[in-house]
This record gives structure tokens, C-alpha cells and sequence, in this order.
């Protein structure tokens, strides 16, 4: 490809006069076809310029089948968007609405678009130069044999990057319209993908749970029919379950098992949907209940709640602060004040599913 858009535009400035590249002139925006027609004949630059409709068009397509791929793949995962999201009928008619008013914005005109149209494929070129002289170099450092050729190729490669940076930055600075553009969505991007994580922040997404060991999974049925007192802990060591056990007895009148929760949250939190994995321990008559690969330390405690058909949530309110600074924490880092937010999530699920049989819910604030 490169070498023929080297050839195209030695063969186009040698063959076509300055005068022809002004406005309205013959070959303003089609350099090729004025050659095709000029030097090959009229049919041969109809059929060239057919061939150069059918390949945008197919361009255009491949867009499109592009985007229905991957917005359903990535957008939802991340609580980006909603389901509908994932449906392909309505996707493609907010692409098509998408398109048609770019398309009135421009006015229908190719050289408006140009600037556009080139930004966009200079940032993919670009993106895949960093990203392989990125590897190529890692690669270098990791390679023991043949070292200097290595960083040699990663050299190269960082070399192209940047040609391919230079050109986006001057092709940027000419025709601005391109960057605008793109900025616009970027915004529109963020702005709904923050509405939509913030009005689905109290939705049950508990997707899947499995079980360490056969054990577990016994005791889980168990207690699911039992009518336990469900208490989330932060630490699992027994001097602090013994501490919150003093508390419990003390300032409330507990009938059944006493099950203690203790949610492990994943390093990597990006993800909207969760899938739990379980382990249940008995100590002297009393569950521990280990929930890992978690997103979100409220939306757990819900969801075992709901499983487990808890007779009591005592809820343990350790953090003061502002009601801002917890839904930051509950939104980005998955913490926050979860007394509240289970509290948030099961009334939101209460009235989305009506349940005769609801557990009663206390926040602990001694």
C-alpha cells in the first residue's frame, strides 16, 4: 500500500498540470480518475470510477459491521450503555441517524469530509505503529540472541510511528475539522457512558457464581433454607469476626445462624457484570462465607443476601463521609458506603420484583 501511494502521487504530480488542482478544476479530488480518462479513454474511467464507488461503499460497510461487532462486545461490559445496546435492529438505526447527520453537517461534499476521513485513518495507522514498535521493542529487551538486530527492527519501527505522528500533526493543523469532529463523539462518548454506569450503579449484575468445592456449594443450599443473619466483614481473621459478634449480641436479638461475608475485590474492576466464585467455611457453629473476583463490594452482599433468603442484614456504617465522596468510591473504585448501597440495590430490586418474605435491614453506626 505504500509503495503505491508513493507511485500514485509521483505518477499524478508529474502528469497533471498545477491548474488542473485548483478549485473546480478537472482533477480537484480525483487525480487517478482525471488519468483514467484522459490517458485510457472514457470507459476504461467508468469503470474505474465504479470500481472506486463499490470500494467505499464497501468501505463503508465494513464501518458498519465493525461497530455492530464492537460496541455490543465492550460498551455494555463496562455498564457504558444499556442492554438495548446489544440488540442489533436498534443499534443500526442509531448508526444510520448517526450518519445521515454527519452527512448534513458537510452538506454531502467529499472535500469537506476529507479532513475527517483522513484524520480518522492517520489515528489508526498511527495507533498500529505505537503498537508495534511497543512489542518490537519488548521484544528487543527480552531477546538474548541476535540483540542488535532486534533493536534495530524496534528502531525502525518507532521511526515509522513517528513520520506517521508528524503527518497526523500537520495534517491536523490544516484541515482542523477532522480533530473537531472526532473530539465531538469522544464527549458525547463519556458523557453518556457516565450517565448510564450512574443510573445502572444500584442494578443487581451478578451473572454467575460457582463454587470452590463441593462443600461449599452443600453448605450454600443449607443456608439458603435456614433464615440466617447475614454481617459483612472487611477482615476475615476471628478476633475481628469476635469483635463484631460482641456488638451484634449487645445492641440486638438474633434468631439463627450467624453468617459472616467477606467480599475479595478483583484488581481489575473495569467490568459492569460479576462472576463470583464461592467458598463457605463453619467455625464453632458460625459460616464464613469468602465471595473473590468481585467488582463491587454492595452488589455482593445483595446478591447473597437474595440467594440465601437472609433473615436479617446487619450492615456495619464505618466510613463518615460526604454522600459525594461515597458515590465517587461506589462508582469508579467499587467501595464507597456499602451499608447504603446494599440498602439502595435491594430497594431497587424490591421494586422491580415484588417479595413477600424481605429481610430486615440494619445499619450499624457503634
Amino acid at each position: 500500500m505504500s509503495v503505491l501511494l508513493i507511485a500514485s502521487s509521483i505518477v499524478t504530480t508529474l502528469l497533471i498540470p498545477p491548474s488542473a488542482y485548483l478549485d473546480h478544476g478537472p482533477a480537484k479530488g480525483r487525480a487517478i480518475a482525471y488519468l483514467a480518462h484522459k490517458y485510457l479513454g472514457n470507459g476504461f474511467g467508468s469503470l474505474y470510477d465504479l470500481s472506486t464507488i463499490l470500494i467505499l461503499w464497501f468501505a463503508g460497510a465494513s464501518a458498519m459491521a465493525g461497530l455492530l461487532n464492537l460496541i455490543p462486545r465492550y460498551l455494555p461490559r463496562f455498564g457504558m450503555a444499556s442492554q438495548w445496546v446489544c440488540y442489533p435492529r436498534p443499534l443500526v438505526l442509531v448508526l444510520f441517524v448517526i450518519n445521515l447527520i454527519v452527512t448534513l453537517m458537510f452538506r454531502g461534499d467529499v472535500e469537506r469530509q476529507g479532513g475527517a476521513y483522513a484524520t480518522g485513518v492517520l489515528v489508526l495507522i498511527l495507533s498500529a505503529a505505537l503498537a508495534a514498535a511497543i512489542s518490537t521493542w519488548r521484544e528487543a529487551q527480552q531477546t538474548r540472541e541476535h540483540q542488535g538486530k532486534a533493536h534495530l527492527k524496534a528502531v525502525y519501527f518507532w521511526i515509522c510511528a513517528a513520520v506517521f505522528g508528524y503527518t497526523l500533526v500537520m495534517n491536523i493543523r490544516e484541515r482542523p475539522d477532522g480533530i473537531i469532529i472526532a473530539s465531538i463523539f469522544i464527549i458525547l462518548l463519556l458523557i453518556t457512558s457516565i450517565l448510564s454506569r450512574y443510573s445502572r450503579s444500584t442494578e443487581l449484575r451478578v451473572r454467575k457464581c460457582e463454587f470452590e468445592d463441593a462443600q461449599s456449594e452443600t453448605l450454600w443450599h443449607q443456608l439458603s433454607t435456614e433464615g440466617l443473619n447475614l454481617i459483612p466483614i472487611t477482615k476475615v481473621d476471628l478476633q475481628h469476626r469476635q469483635e463484631i459478634r460482641a456488638k451484634v449480641k449487645k445492641y440486638y436479638k438474633t434468631d439463627g445462624p450467624i453468617t459472616f461475608v467477606y467480599v475479595d475485590l478483583l484488581d481489575n474492576r473495569s467490568d459492569f457484570y460479576e462472576q463470583l466464585t464461592v467458598r463457605i467455611e463453619k467455625h464453632e457453629g458460625e459460616y464464613v462465607i469468602k465471595v473473590s473476583n468481585a467488582n463491587v463490594v454492595a452488589n455482593t452482599i445483595a446478591y447473597v443476601s437474595i440467594a440465601l433468603k437472609a433473615r436479617t442484614i446487619l450492615l456495619h456504617l464505618t466510613k463518615q463521609q460526604s454522600p459525594t465522596t461515597r458515590a465517587f468510591n461506589y462508582l469508579v473504585l467499587g467501595t464507597g458506603e456499602t451499608g447504603l448501597m446494599v440498602l439502595e440495590i435491594l430497594t431497587n430490586y424490591w421494586q422491580r420484583r415484588p417479595e413477600a418474605d424481605r429481610p430486615v435491614l440494619f445499619l450499624m453506626t457503634a
